[in-house]
């Protein structure tokens, strides 16, 4: 995490958002840091002004060549994409990349971590073991500020570079998440009755409708969850939703066509990847699925799927 200095070696200490900003990374013990992005996105969401002006000294900064100017660089990107994200405006965005392409500034992608449920440890994507499960908690503070942040930085094939080291980075992935809500167990509501869980994954599902591709099948139920929660009211049974109300296959045969077109734009074989998605789920589904595809066709629409 680079410091925000004059360029002459001198540490602006006096804004405090800049301190708070640089106080959120954590160190890994090799030089390196990782950024906490509930509490970057948190912060941001507390004040657009100073996340405006931050952003802009970090692009200044690095436009001059200044230290750790590269940091600099990531840390304006990485701001401007959370002010995006919170304030639905793509202004601040659109300026970082203007000036640092006319600097001739290439950024590479930062480094995201994901917590280890196993060692309770932030680790890099690069280093979590091939084949592993990775469990991921939307907590309070991220339902109630529609925080999605942390998924489109991780999982979105528009963040950062888009080379074949990204998509093989990408590709690894396939199959492994799992996402869990965080709702209290006295909670009576089933998890897709929650207004605020229901509101999340339908900005997620804005954001990146292929989001199914990493699902891990079958563990804790993450695509059923995915459905429920895009399904009408009407569609809830006892037992979950209804596979057989038309709200419910519309949304999984959109859910089939994005990660279709995603997998394929990885380079991944589509016809794989659909069937590990619904593997979990009723012999013949699957199918009916390809079938309302085909006959729904371009009320699909093409939206954002890769």
């Amino acid at each position: 995490m680079p410091e925000l200095d004059d360029g002459n070696g001198t540490t602006d200490h006096e804004p405090t958002f800049q301190q708070r900003i640089l106080a959120l990374g954590v160190p890994r013990g090799d030089g390196t840091q990782f950024m906490d992005l509930n509490a970057f996105t948190e912060l941001v969401a507390s004040d657009p002004e100073q996340t405006a002006a931050t952003c802009r000294q970090c692009v200044h900064l690095a436009k001059r060549r200044v230290g750790t100017w590269h940091g600099h660089a990531q840390l304006a990107q990485a701001l401007a994409a959370a002010y995006e994200d919170e304030f639905d405006d793509d202004t601040l965005s659109v300026w970082v990349a203007d000036e640092l392409a006319s600097a001739g500034i290439v950024v590479t992608e930062p480094e995201v971590g994901i917590l280890d449920s196993e060692s309770d440890q932030m680790i890099s994507i690069d280093e979590v073991p091939d084949e592993r499960p990775m469990l991921i908690t939307v907590e309070r503070q991220m339902l109630d500020s529609a925080d999605i942040y942390p998924f489109v930085a991780v999982f979105s094939h528009h963040e950062g570079e888009q080379g074949p080291e990204r998509r093989q980075k990408l590709r690894e992935l396939r199959g492994r998440v799992a996402i869990a809500f965080d709702i209290p167990q006295d909670d009576p509501r089933e998890v897709w009755e929650v207004p605020e869980v229901r509101a999340y994954v339908a900005l997620l599902s804005e954001r990146m409708p292929y989001l199914p591709y990493y699902f891990l099948p079958g563990r804790l139920r993450t695509l059923f969850t995915w459905l429920s929660c895009l399904a009408p009211p009407d569609a809830w049974s006892e037992g979950g939703v209804r596979l057989d109300h038309p709200g419910v296959a519309l949304q999984a045969a959109t859910a089939l066509r994005y990660t279709r077109r995603f997998a394929a734009w990885l380079g991944d074989d589509p016809d794989d990847v659909a069937r590990l998605v619904f593997a979990d789920w009723p012999e013949g589904f699957l199918e009916h699925l390809h079938v309302l595809v085909e006959a729904l066709g371009d009320r699909l629409g093409e939206g954002d799927g890769a």
